[in-house]
């Protein structure tokens, strides 16, 4: 009994470490983005305080930039991954909003060829770039531009997330219904949001979620910043089938879940089991598939049809 008592104390203590460690990142983003002023786009300021109050839930945070962005740039999508240009693929889809007055197909679900000319120049141009005509842009593969007629884009907003530290992510803003708007103001918003905004606050609440990760599983989450194409182990090298009839159908469709990006508290509410169990589920199923990390995972489920399990 007393052992379990010190476990339990030991854990709160965490737990409290990991709330004042949030409030102190909050306050110091909060002096310098909106004490200081440092905010050019004065609607995105309302944002910035939005975002900071859901500094340590990175879905939710997320959510609320995506879906505020999506509204002010009237477009009909906005997506977001986390990354890196060296890696050979780039996953979207971690957070996307889109239109509801428009049925509007999602961007995500499986791998881009981050080797692209179009994918570079996202990672490397040091303003954000547009794709005003997708079908007529040369600097647009075949390969790529499929998989955006897929998805319907017809212009795009596009650029990396980034910090003092390097990229880390890349955030996209498209029209399916339109071209989008020859408005500078429109651009002028999509620069100065991710660059006042969205880049640090984004890159403390991934912070804060590797960190409240780590602390909970035990394990250490991938370095920053987030390369989903890092983490493999040599079984990765399996076909889709030999590590997937490895897994029991529980566990497949945890799997299901986790491609589609969900949280751990996420996955135990929609599978009705205790957090503790989705938890040693995932571990049970990155043994199998011979990953280090859950985001390794979701780079390797983003490559294999779990569909046809």
């Amino acid at each position: 009994m007393g052992t379990q008592n010190q476990e339990a104390c030991h854990t709160t203590a965490i737990a409290e470490d990991l709330r004042e460690d949030v409030f102190a990142r909050q306050r110091e983003l909060r002096t310098r983005l909106l004490d200081r002023t440092a905010i050019r786009h004065a609607h995105a300021r309302d944002l910035a305080a939005h975002m900071l109050l859901r500094l340590d839930d990175l879905p939710g945070c997320w959510s609320i930039a995506t879906n505020w962005l999506r509204a002010e740039l009237r477009c009909q999508r906005v997506d977001t991954g986390f990354g890196m240009r060296e890696a050979r693929d780039y996953f979207p889809g971690f957070a996307e909003a889109k239109d509801a007055d428009y049925d509007v197909p999602s961007f995500g679900g499986k791998a881009v060829d981050n080797r692209d000319v179009a994918m570079q120049a996202m990672w490397l141009d040091p303003r954000p770039v547009i794709f005003a005509d997708i079908k007529q842009d040369s600097r647009i593969t075949m390969r790529l531009r499929q998989r955006l007629a897929g998805a319907r884009t017809k212009s795009k907003f596009a650029w990396a997330l980034r910090t003092g530290r390097g990229t880390y992510g890349l955030i996209c803003a498209d029209w399916t219904e339109h071209f989008a708007p020859w408005e500078s103001g429109l651009y002028d918003c999509f620069e100065q949001t991710v660059v006042d905004v969205l880049n640090p606050i984004v890159a403390a609440a991934k912070e804060i979620a590797d960190r409240d990760a780590t602390v909970r599983t035990g394990e250490a989450q991938d370095s920053y910043p987030l390369t989903l194409s890092t983490g493999l182990s040599a079984n990765t090298g399996l076909s889709a089938n030999a590590w997937l009839a490895n897994l029991t159908a529980s566990e497949i469709e945890v799997a299901r879940l986790v491609a589609k990006g969900m949280s751990y508290k996420d996955i135990a509410r929609v599978r009705r089991r205790s957090f503790s169990t989705i938890d040693h589920q995932l571990r049970s199923i990155r043994q199998k598939t011979g990953v280090s990390s859950t985001s390794a995972l979701v780079s390797l489920l983003a490559r294999t049809d779990l569909s046809m399990v």
